[in-house]
C-alpha cells in the first residue's frame, strides 16, 4: 500500500471577541485524516517532540502518540524522512521513550522521524477478548492506521524500504511479531531485551496474565494456534528479508545500574535471554541473517534499555534504502491475509490453521494447506493479458488480468480441516500445490 504524505495547513480565519473587536487568530493545522483514524490534536513538547492526540474504533478512548523529529527537520522543506516505530515495554507510556531512555538524544543524529505509541498491557496484538467482540486492537491500530496516518501527516518516505520498528521488553515481542506479520511494511527490526518465543513458559505466562488472564490470545490449551500466530519464534522464517537486531543483557548489574534496578536482575537472566536464545537459535538453523548481541552486563533496567536504543539505531538506520525481495516465503493463520501486495483468502469452511507461501513471484508461488484457497496476485500483467495458471499434476485454468494487471485464481488444497490447528485430538492435514504462470 502507497498513501500520499503531505502536510496539510489551513489558513482557516477565527474571529476572536475582545474589547477591540475581531482579531486574527494564528493559522491552525488540518490534519489528514485516513480510513479508521484521525489526529484530533497536535501539542509541541519539545523542540523536537509532539504529542498527538488520535481518534480510532481501535480503542474504546483516544490513544495518544509521541512523534520525535529528526535533527535538522525542516530546513529543507522538500526533504521526506524515513521512518521508525518504536514501541514501549508493558505499561509504559508513549513517553518513557524521551524522558526515561533519552530518546531524543540516542536519536540526534538518526536520520528518521520516530513515532512513540502507547501500548498498555497489550503485548501489541488484537485482544482476543474470550471471543467477543471488542478489547483494544494494538497491531491493527499501529499496522493499518499509524503507518497511513503518519505517512498522511508528515513528510516521509512511505515505502517499506524506509520504514523500521524496534522496541523494549513486551515491545521486542511487539517489534519481532510485528515485522514477522507483516515483513511488507518493514525493512528492520530490533528488538531490545524482548521477549520472543511464548511457547518458553515463564515467558508464555507473563502474555498469559497481561492486562486480566488470557485476554490477549485466549487459554493456550484451547487457542494454542492464535498463540503460535502471533509467536515470534514461529513465525521467523517470515523475517528473512528483515534487518534483524536481537540485544539483551546477562542478568549482572553494571555501567551505573543500582539500586531497584537489581530487580530486573531475575527476569533478564531467566525469561529475556533464554527466549532471545531461542530466537536466535532458530535463526541460525533457517540461515537467517541478524546480529544477535548479549552484553557483558544488564538487568531488566533504563540504563540497559538506553544502551541498547543507542547501539541498535545505527543499525537501523543502515538498512534503510534495501529493496522489497522478488521472491519470499510467508505464514499465517489468518482466514485472510495481504503480503507484498498478494491476497490470500482460505477456504471459508476452514478452520483456524497455518497456511504456508513458498518461493512466492512473478513466476508464481507454492502453497501448503487446506481447503481451496483463493488467490489474487500483485500486478504482475498487463490489463485484459490472458494468463495460464498451471498447477503442477494438475489442471490449467486460463484467466484475465483485470484493468490493474492482477488476476485472481482459485488452488485446490484438498478438504478444508474442520478441526482448529494445535486442538488436543484435532487432525491437520496439509496439501501441497505448485502454481506457474504463463502469459499469452
Amino acid at each position: 500500500m502507497k498513501f500520499r504524505s503531505a502536510i496539510a495547513i489551513t489558513l482557516g480565519v477565527v474571529l476572536a471577541a475582545s474589547t477591540l473587536g475581531p482579531a486574527l487568530a494564528s493559522p491552525a493545522p488540518a490534519f489528514v485524516d485516513v480510513p479508521g483514524a484521525r489526529i484530533l490534536s497536535s501539542t509541541k513538547v519539545t523542540e523536537r517532540t509532539q504529542s498527538l492526540t488520535i481518534a480510532t474504533p481501535s480503542f474504546t478512548e483516544n490513544t495518544r502518540v509521541e512523534v520525535m523529529l529528526p535533527t535538522g527537520y525542516g530546513d529543507d522543506p522538500d526533504r521526506r524522512w524515513p521512518v521508525t516505530y518504536y514501541l514501549a515495554g508493558t505499561s509504559h507510556d508513549e513517553k518513557r521513550f524521551r524522558n526515561r531512555y533519552e530518546g531524543e538524544q540516542a536519536t540526534a543524529s538518526f536520520e528518521s522521524i520516530v513515532v512513540i505509541p502507547k501500548g498498555d498491557s497489550s503485548y501489541w496484538s488484537d485482544s482476543y477478548n474470550y471471543g467477543q467482540p471488542g478489547g483494544g486492537k494494538y497491531e491493527t491500530f499501529v499496522s493499518r492506521q499509524l503507518i497511513p496516518l503518519i505517512d498522511a501527516n508528515f513528510p516521509t518516505r512511505a515505502e517499506r524500504a524506509y520504514r523500521a520498528i524496534f522496541g523494549e521488553s513486551m515491545g521486542g515481542y511487539g517489534t519481532m511479531m510485528m515485522a514477522a506479520r507483516h515483513p511488507d511494511l518493514f525493512v528492520a527490526a530490533a528488538s531490545l531485551s524482548g521477549v520472543l518465543d511464548s511457547n518458553y513458559v515463564p515467558g508464555g505466562a507473563l502474555i498469559t496474565i497481561a492486562g486480566s488472564p488470557d485476554n490477549v490470545y485466549g487459554n493456550r490449551l484451547t487457542e494454542m494456534v492464535r498463540w503460535r500466530g502471533h509467536n515470534p519464534a514461529d513465525l521467523a522464517g517470515n523475517l528473512r528479508d528483515v534487518a534483524l537486531q536481537i540485544r539483551v543483557g546477562n542478568g549482572v548489574i553494571g555501567n551505573g545500574e543500582g539500586g531497584t534496578d537489581i530487580l530486573g536482575c531475575g527476569p533478564e537472566i531467566s525469561i529475556v535471554a533464554p527466549e532471545s536464545e531461542s530466537m536466535r537459535r532458530i535463526l541460525v538453523g533457517l540461515d537467517i541473517p541478524h546480529v544477535a548481541h548479549q552484553y557483558s552486563f544488564g538487568c531488566h533496567s533504563d540504563p540497559l534499555i538506553r544502551r541498547e536504543i543507542r547501539d541498535a539505531v545505527p543499525g537501523l538506520a543502515a538498512a534503510f534504502g534495501t529493496p522489497s525481495p522478488a521472491t519470499f516465503d510467508y505464514r499465517s493463520i489468518e482466514p485472510k491475509f495481504s503480503v507484498y501486495d498478494w491476497s490470500i483468502a482460505a477456504d471459508p469452511a476452514r478452520a483456524l490453521e497455518f497456511m504456508m507461501l513458498s518461493h512466492v513471484g512473478a513466476h508464481g508461488l507454492t502453497l501448503a494447506g487446506s481447503g481451496t484457497t483463493t488467490v489474487t496476485t500483485p500486478p504482475l500483467f498487463a490489463p485484459s493479458q490472458s494468463v495460464d495458471v498451471v498447477v503442477a499434476g494438475g489442471t490449467t485454468k486460463t484467466v484475465t488480468a483485470n484493468a490493474a494487471g492482477r488476476i485472481t485464481f482459485p488452488v485446490k488444497l484438498g478438504v478444508p480441516d474442520t478441526q482448529q490447528q494445535y486442538l488436543f485430538g484435532s487432525t491437520t492435514t496439509v496439501t501441497i500445490a505448485t502454481v506457474t504462470f504463463v502469459k499469452h
